[in-house]
């Protein structure tokens, strides 16, 4: 993986897409209609990831969402984050269970 920055998001190599661990931004961005493409625990920091594809507007979507910009549906937004939620749940459950 490709070093983190400070926000925690890690932008990965040129054409590979963007990773987030923030679980909000990553329940903003598929309200917004961007397509999650995988996800994954990192087992060192026990952190789920959110990987998408690559999309032109996912930078200009994240300023608008940390500058309190963005607007989406609210009941949308709040599914995908029941959604992400359990998916991290289930993920985190299957990886400690052996």
């Amino acid at each position: 993986m490709a070093e983190l920055n400070m926000c925690g998001d890690l932008n990965l190599a040129e054409g590979s897409g963007y990773t987030t661990c923030d679980l909000y931004l990553a329940s903003f961005f598929i309200s917004c209609g961007c397509r999650m493409v995988s996800h994954e625990r990192d087992a060192k920091s026990r952190r789920v990831y959110f990987i998408f594809e690559k999309n032109p507007l996912l930078q200009e979507l994240k300023v608008n969402y940390f500058s309190r910009q963005a607007k989406v549906e609210a009941l949308n937004f709040a599914d995908n984050i029941k959604s992400l939620k359990s998916l991290c749940h289930n993920l985190v459950s299957s990886t400690t269970q052996i």
